[in-house]
């Protein structure tokens, strides 16, 4: 075993002998090639051909690119900085910078969305407490927008739910991007703005309007439409209005069934937005015990269909009252799909006001006996069987037997439990 282990030290001596001799010679040669050149004789072409030339000076080290970690930042603005020096591609700071502002915004942003489908019929939110929580959310997003534009240098964009503590967001995205850009956030703050005051107002008085809230509704209405004034043309400030406004969308309803040109439209609308400001003419009597208001409001609306009036001219403007009673609308549907013209259409509804009017007529008359009522609204109906078949023709069973019994008694004024639709007769009514 001795002998072992002194067989093995002095091999192990041999091997480190030898390693030495190897690094001894290895160390001179990498010092000729300085010694050769030291000693050159350049003339010689023969010598200069057998020179170990010294290698070249290794190239300029590149400075390192920038590592992620040096360019992620919790200050937003101090990251997007640094993602530009770094020479990202903007549109790849825009997704970066859209997904960290989601990030930090996304515990507030479940808070406040609220679907139907997260809340127990038992835990239902108020109607208030959800339109509290949406303007929360609407302000939220506002400021999330404004964010991500003094970070990106763009409206990058959010994802802004359909409809938000009762206001049509869809309706005022689209009002916002069809302004001139360098108008826009301008048109958009203002318009926050008084959906804040709105809000505040609503919140307070949880919609029992007392009149100094209604003035004070009237008051900031007028503020917001002046400051829209100021930054906006008065066409650029008309087609806002008429694409946000409720009046614009009342005055569509109103004009359903009518072909209303754009003038006309302006012109009325022009009209109608201050009162409407004021008397809010598309909704209920907010307060219809408040005597002096209901008798305004009655004035505002009488002076609205004075100037429907005057813009339309007669003609249009009969036009445009058949167009709203539910008895033509009836008329004119069962006509055009049994191929009636227009005009008989027309003349079939002037009969029908003709025989109405003279039906009650009758009915109120307190001088005539129930006989004498009896015998006049006989007479009444069959002058009425007898005008529709000249203007039906041989189309009046056809149509008589569609139009709702009901109704055309009622429009003839004659007793609904007592009408019957005579088939024999193509469903004319009969008392």
């Amino acid at each position: 075993m001795r002998k072992t282990l002194l067989g093995l030290l002095g091999l192990n001596l041999a091997l480190a002998g030898y390693l030495a001799v190897v690094l001894a010679r290895s160390s001179g040669t990498a010092r000729r090639p300085e010694s050769a050149t030291a000693t050159v004789d350049a003339g010689s072409p023969q010598r200069a051909a057998n020179v170990v030339r010294p290698l070249a000076p290794p190239a300029a080290k590149s400075p390192d690119r920038p590592v992620w970690a040096s360019i992620v930042s919790s200050d937003l603005r101090k990251y997007a900085a640094n993602l530009r020096q770094a020479g990202c591609p903007e549109q790849t700071i825009k997704d970066i910078l859209l997904a960290e502002v989601n990030r930090l915004y996304s515990s507030q942003e479940r808070a406040l969305r609220v679907r139907p489908d997260d809340v127990a019929p038992w835990e239902k939110l108020a109607l208030a407490d959800r339109r509290g929580n949406e303007t929360k959310l609407r302000q939220l997003l506002e400021e999330k927008r404004n964010l991500l534009k003094e970070l990106a240098g763009v409206d990058v964009g959010i994802d802004m739910p359909s409809r938000l503590a009762g206001r049509d967001a869809d309706k005022f995205e689209g009002a916002f991007g069809s302004l001139p850009d360098a108008k826009r956030d301008q048109v958009r703050q203002i318009q926050e703005n008084y959906w804040a005051q709105s809000d505040d107002i609503k919140q307070r008085t949880k919609g029992y309007l007392e009149p100094e809230d209604r003035d004070e509704f009237l008051r900031i209405k007028t503020e917001r439409r002046d400051a829209l004034a100021k930054v906006l043309t008065p066409r650029e400030l008309q087609d806002y209005e008429i694409k946000t406004s409720d009046t614009a969308s009342n005055l569509r309803s109103r004009f359903n069934d009518f072909n209303l040109s754009d003038e006309e439209f302006r012109k009325v609308f022009d009209y109608m937005q201050p009162v409407d400001d004021q008397f809010s003419l598309g909704r209920r009597n907010p307060d219809p015990t408040d005597k002096e208001f209901t008798a305004s409001r009655t004035e505002a609306e009488k002076g609205l269909t004075d100037y429907i009036h005057s813009v339309l001219g007669d003609e249009r403007y009969a036009e445009y009252e058949r167009t709203r009673d539910p008895a033509y609308k009836a008329i004119s549907q069962v006509g055009t799909e049994a191929g009636l013209s227009q005009d008989t259409i027309v003349q079939a509804y002037e009969a029908q006001q003709q025989i109405q009017n003279e039906s009650k007529r009758v009915i109120q008359d307190p001088n005539l006996t129930p006989d004498q009522r009896a015998q006049s609204l006989a007479q009444i109906q069959a002058q009425a069987q007898e005008r529709i078949q000249q203007l039906f023709g041989d189309k009046a069973g056809q149509i008589m037997q569609r139009l709702p019994s009901t109704r055309l008694a009622e429009r003839y004024g004659l007793p609904v439990n007592n009408i019957q639709v005579a088939p024999n007769q193509g469903g004319v009514i009969t008392p």
